[in-house]
Order: structure tokens, then C-alpha cells, then sequence
């Protein structure tokens, strides 16, 4: 019997409509198995400061021309 996760998997392809041939099944489900396994990482809150938008970012380097001085086009 199929445990629950894989009977998401069927129900996730009967929905979208999608068939997949009989070699390509298992390795189909663990790609399946291992998404769900990252979506639980990233379902865990992170602490704001090991956070990367908590990172400073610099001001850009202002814009400089190439041609003698500084005259645009």
C-alpha cells in the first residue's frame, strides 16, 4: 500500500494532469520526496539576523563616463 506521501504525489499528477511512464515513476517520487523535504527546511522560521536581507548593502558606485571629461553622448 502506498504510504501518504506518494498518495500525494498520484493525486498532484491526477490534478495537473500529468502521466508519467512506468520506468520514470520511482525516480519521479523520490524528486517528489526530496522537494518535500526542502519545503519543510524552508517552512522553518529564520532568525532575523542569520537572515541575508538583514545583510548591509552598500550604496552603489556612482556612474562614471568613459569619455574625457565626462561629456555624454
Amino acid at each position: 500500500m502506498p504510504d501518504e506521501m506518494e498518495l500525494d504525489f498520484q493525486s498532484a499528477l491526477r490534478v495537473a494532469g500529468i502521466s508519467i511512464p512506468e520506468d520514470r515513476y520511482a525516480i519521479m517520487l523520490d524528486a517528489y520526496h526530496q522537494y518535500r523535504k526542502l519545503v519543510e527546511v524552508l517552512d522553518q522560521p529564520t532568525p532575523y539576523a542569520d537572515e541575508p536581507a538583514a545583510a548591509p548593502h552598500l550604496a552603489a558606485s556612482p556612474v562614471r563616463s568613459a569619455r574625457p571629461g565626462g561629456a555624454t553622448r
